[in-house]
């Protein structure tokens, strides 16, 4: 009886044990002997990437690892995670409650006793409310005149079915951004190119995403469902609320709100390992395109901007429309349509209507009882316009990519030369700019080089490290800036840059035609004796189903010498295939130089 006892005893830990160390030792051996810390869900959900010595590093800080070595070694913080969730009974309603996707996958992977489990009635009753079932991927246009917009942005939309229609406002969003307080300008880009500032996720309404992007800052907004089940969702949902608290350096250029989305992604589904293409440089559009190729993407919607509507509407004015439209703005009254026919009366009111629409979120102002008033009296004219046809942009799916390889033949003067250039970013001038800033050209990172026969020589004839053009057009109520920049080297290695500020302006008769005119500063040999120049610069740009195009004139005044000279450009490209061929041609100095390149 005694010995009974004593084996009673002896066994009461083996068969009653839970939340206690023995568990926890049975479980992190069970984890040892499988090598769980290299299953890629594991390392999904860590973060960790492979550094240049191929070691596990992880770019989160804050509360979101269990081990003070955590950030660098998988193995020790999925010790620790066990050790965590399943010692102690007294802290597992926090720990497991915490770390909800982790628990998840454990449980998978795990012979976990099921009194080792406990329940988590506040986050599901938050998650039950939420409703989330559908996951969707939201690009928003790029925007020149912010730079960290320059190469749009993507954010997710956890969609509620129960939200149809125009009740999707309600879902939320999950966005991933750098927390930079109020600064701008160059030391914002720098800070932003260096990791300085922190990123980290937020969770807001959608409206709210609606109201920034497409009412202040006038961006479409292209929708895309991902092809998630609901299970996959409620995934990605816990190990959100496991970053909580947590944040990682952001830089503006690879670790940024598209590589994020993508690793985020790569959580639900560890094998796609979509994150690990883009390690140099992460752009937006490259990145939904890749979620494309992978077949992730289901229908696609857009959202069309205040912004695009109300210069839509403006367009379809006549210049009585337009006067008096502006006379509207001032006075707040209708009084100054009484010269039109009643047509042309809808159409001034429509387009008003529009225009307070806009200033009423770009200015905070309260308009609505001047638009009540004006929406009254355009209901008052009946039946008298068409609905206004905005030009919808095309897809970014079927966008250009953002790397492109230049193969030309050309002549400079009387010698004949080959070309071959490479842009890692983002389109110029001639590119396809569909889902982008149109009539712009944002260029970084490209080198070109010049091989000429007759003197046997290959030269690097340009480095561009940054070249913008920003074009919007004037109104009669809005007048914004256009503006150019440019830094690189010309031939051996002389650097440059170059700067103009102007205004543009769309033709009536071409609905895709600008004219922008600037005055310039071009500034050369800056490694030697600088040689600024100072003039004009005037362009016209040109796109439509034949093919895109542009002139330019310039004429520039050397200030050191006084001496002037024009300078005169023209270009024209149209997509062949998945290709694209253009040819190129300036005189300047008074030497030509043509180019005839295709561009992959």
């Amino acid at each position: 009886m005694a010995l009974r006892l004593l084996a009673l005893l002896f066994m009461a830990p083996l068969t009653t044990w839970g939340f206690s160390i023995e568990r926890v030792f049975h479980y992190q051996k069970y984890a040892e002997e499988m090598e769980l810390w290299n299953s890629s869900q594991w390392l999904r959900l860590g973060h960790y990437r492979k550094n240049i010595w191929g070691e596990f590093e992880s770019p989160i800080r804050g509360n979101f690892f269990v081990s003070p070595v955590g950030s660098d070694d998988p193995r020790e913080e999925l010790l620790a995670t066990i050790q965590l969730l399943f010692e102690r009974k007294e802290t597992a309603q926090i720990s497991q409650c915490r770390y909800l996707a982790r628990t998840a996958w454990l449980k998978k992977v795990l012979p976990l006793e099921p009194e080792d489990l406990v329940a988590c009635p506040d986050r599901d009753q938050w998650k039950k409310q939420l409703g989330a079932e559908e996951l969707y991927i939201v690009f928003a246009a790029s925007d020149l005149n912010s730079a960290g917009s320059s190469f749009g942005h993507t954010f997710l939309r956890l969609h509620n079915p129960k939200n149809t229609r125009e009740l999707e406002l309600l879902d939320y969003g999950i966005n991933y951004a750098a927390v930079t307080g109020n600064e701008s300008g160059a030391l914002y880009a720098l800070k932003g190119l260096s990791g300085f500032y922190p990123g980290a996720y937020s969770m807001l309404p959608y409206y709210q995403k609606i109201r920034e992007y497409t009412n202040l800052e006038g961006r479409n907004l292209w929708e895309y469902r991902l092809d998630f089940s609901k299970e996959e969702v409620s995934f990605l949902i816990d190990h959100l609320l496991e970053l909580e608290g947590s944040y990682a350096p952001y830089y503006f250029t690879n670790d940024n709100c598209s590589k994020q989305i993508l690793e985020l992604i790569d959580v639900v589904r560890p094998d796609q390992n979509l994150s690990a293409s883009f390690e140099s440089i992460s752009i937006p559009l490259d990145t939904v395109k890749a979620l494309s190729k992978k077949g992730l993407l289901r229908g696609e919607k857009l959202r069309i901007s205040l912004q695009a509507e109300w210069r839509a509407r403006y367009a379809n004015l006549g210049y009585s429309e337009r006067r008096a439209l502006n006379k509207m703005i001032d006075s707040k009254s209708h009084t100054s349509l009484s010269e039109l026919s009643a047509k042309d009366q809808a159409k001034t009111l429509e387009a008003t209507v529009s225009y307070l629409a806009l200033q009423e979120y770009r200015q905070q102002k309260d308009l609505k009882k001047e638009k009540y008033a004006l929406s009254l009296a355009r209901a008052n004219l009946g039946n008298q316009t068409d609905p206004v046809e905005i030009l919808k942009p095309l897809s970014p799916l079927h966008s250009a990519d953002s790397v492109a390889y230049y193969f030309g033949y050309g002549k400079f003067d009387s010698r004949d030369f080959y070309r071959l250039k490479y842009r890692r970013a983002f389109h110029d001038l001639l590119s396809d700019d569909s889902s982008l800033s149109p009539f712009s050209h944002l260029e970084v990172m490209s080198f070109e080089f010049r091989y000429f026969p007759e003197l046997q020589n290959l030269d690097l004839y340009r480095w561009i490290f940054l070249k913008v053009l920003s074009t919007a057009p004037v109104t009669e109520l809005d007048t914004p800036l256009s503006w150019r920049f440019d830094l690189g080297t010309e031939p051996r290695l002389s650097p440059f840059v170059n700067f103009g500020v102007g205004l543009s302006f769309d033709y009536s008769l071409f609905s895709q035609a600008r004219a922008s005119l600037l005055v310039i500063s071009e500034n050369y040999d800056l490694a030697d004796i600088a040689q600024p120049h100072l003039g004009l610069e005037g362009l016209l740009m040109f796109k439509g189903s034949l093919g895109r195009s542009f002139l330019s004139a310039k004429y520039l005044q050397n200030t050191s010498s006084g001496q002037g000279f024009p300078e005169y450009g023209f270009g024209f490209s149209k997509d062949v295939f998945k290709s694209e061929v253009r040819i190129e041609s300036r005189v300047k100095n008074h030497i030509p130089e043509m180019a005839l390149s295709v561009v992959f």
